[in-house]
């Protein structure tokens, strides 16, 4: 490409940029989102990144002027590629090859019971996969009960149901009437780690979370007694390897209980990892993912003590953690959601799932209205900077990343409508823009593998699905 073609294009009008912007976009020449991600490119390794109002309706503007262009000017022999890209910005125009022709991905409906669906957005992945092609998910009725259940499909499609023990982690061994909600799972190997949870009540109340394996068809103990988590009893399996390897947060039983409404460090949440070796401790943190010799998460601060997980959440400072080996770095505020082999760690500026909440005492003072972080989907790479996947939707979460550098997750629009996502070879697609089989829509990916097939959740004619999706 010519840098006289380059120039040209930087030449027209304001008003045309934005008619040609519009234009391309409604044609499906060229989807808006892309087009505000292309800006967002990355310019000889850093990621370029302008905040002015969006001339397409979702995000930043095509503004091509300024200290990028120049840039481009004096290194346009060795930086073709961003000047291809600033040409498209400017001009709106794609050469002939420029887009190669992609064919339909392969889309797979995993069919929930009636009455059910995955809500797309969550403080958990919910819906995992592992490598020996099973699928697993928690599906919430959407009747106002919002009754949770554990659900798996086998590499051929078939679901199976998962029936949870009573809740041995309770005060009262679980053997109240209280029915069981299913707050976490992780799909491994020849196991799925189911994370079941029961109310309480008594001399206090609360709830209280244990970790139970779904093997075959039914739900097993896990004897982690090698785990020494102090009076931190409940239990969350977050993540898994190819290895085996499981991710586990202990934390105090009683979420919500009045007796253990402290932000003393002997309430924080253990980190573990289980393998073959036993328990290994990471620290004092919340562990949500593990690969290899790297694993991810976040801890909550309340002041400068690390925070328990079932106090004050809403007001608590939550820091980006990752692990090498058994050493923790904290990376910045956010939540690490996921890591690779290589160290990339992806998720958001805040935990997502968590919105506004109004709160009270025991003393009849008026309550106070608490709001939540407003999360963004976020990268950090292995020197531990942190880089922007987008920040123009409403909300958006990046829950899961493959070796490739693919990074999936959902955002959310002005609309009220939650988008599945993928971000890959630089660009940021809504699956919903990529070429599929007609009928469906795709509202979040929740996991990737590492031969590229997406699972998350969405409608197919209206349905709500659980979708496997192959490039």
């Amino acid at each position: 490409m010519r840098e006289s073609h380059a120039t040209a294009s930087l030449q027209m009008t304001r008003s045309k940029r934005r008619r040609e912007a519009r234009s391309c976009a409604s044609s499906g020449r060229l989807s808006s989102l892309t087009l505000q991600v292309l800006w967002h490119e990355e310019y000889d390794g850093n990621w370029m990144n302008t905040s002015k109002k969006s001339t397409t309706g979702v995000g930043n503007p095509l503004r091509p002027y300024g200290r990028d262009y120049q840039m481009l000017r004096r290194n346009n022999k060795s930086h073709t590629k961003v000047a291809h890209y600033i040409t498209i910005l400017a001009g709106f125009v794609i050469p002939s090859g420029s887009v190669p022709s992609a064919r339909a991905a392969e889309v797979s409906a995993l069919s929930l019971p009636t009455g059910f669906t995955v809500p797309p957005e969550s403080e958990a992945r919910l819906v995992t996969r592992s490598s020996d092609q099973t699928v697993a998910a928690v599906l919430q009725s959407i009747d106002s009960e919002k009754r949770t259940i554990a659900v798996r499909w086998d590499s051929a499609g078939n679901r199976s149901v998962f029936t949870p023990m009573p809740v041995e982690t309770a005060p009262d061994k679980g053997v109240s009437e209280t029915t069981p909600m299913i707050l976490g799972i992780v799909a491994a190997p020849g196991v799925t780690y189911v994370n079941v949870g029961v109310v309480f009540s008594g001399a206090y109340s609360g709830l209280s979370v244990e970790a139970q394996r779904w093997i075959d068809g039914a739900a097993r103990r896990w004897n982690l007694t090698g785990c020494n988590a102090g009076n931190n009893e409940d239990q969350h399996a977050n993540g898994s390897d190819n290895n085996g390897q499981v991710a586990m947060t202990f934390d105090r039983t009683g979420g919500g209980s009045f007796q253990v409404m402290s932000d003393d460090i002997d309430t924080a949440p253990y980190a573990f990892v289980v393998n073959r070796n036993g328990c290994q401790s990471r620290g004092r943190a919340v562990i949500l993912n593990v690969r290899d010799d790297w694993a991810s998460g976040y801890r909550g601060y309340l002041g400068s003590k690390i925070a328990p997980t079932n106090l004050n959440t809403i007001i608590q400072r939550i820091v980006a953690v990752r692990w090498r080996g058994s050493k923790l770095t904290e990376l910045g505020d956010g939540v690490a959601y996921a890591i690779t082999t290589h160290g990339l760690a992806v998720g958001a500026t805040a935990v997502p799932g968590r919105f506004s909440s109004e709160t009270t005492n025991f003393f009849g003072n008026p309550g106070r209205q608490y709001k939540s972080p407003v999360p963004h989907a976020v990268a950090w790479d292995v020197a531990g900077r942190r880089r922007n996947i987008e920040m123009s939707a409403t909300r958006s979460v990046a829950y899961d990343a493959a070796n490739d550098g693919t990074i999936v997750g959902m955002l959310q629009n002005a609309d009220g409508k939650h988008y599945a996502f993928r971000r890959h070879g630089g660009l940021v697609q809504r699956l919903d823009d990529l070429p599929h089989p007609p009928g469906w829509r795709f509202e979040a990916a929740y996991s990737i593998g590492e031969d590229g097939t997406i699972v998350g959740t969405g409608t197919l004619n209206n349905i709500p699905k659980v979708f496997s999706w192959r490039p």
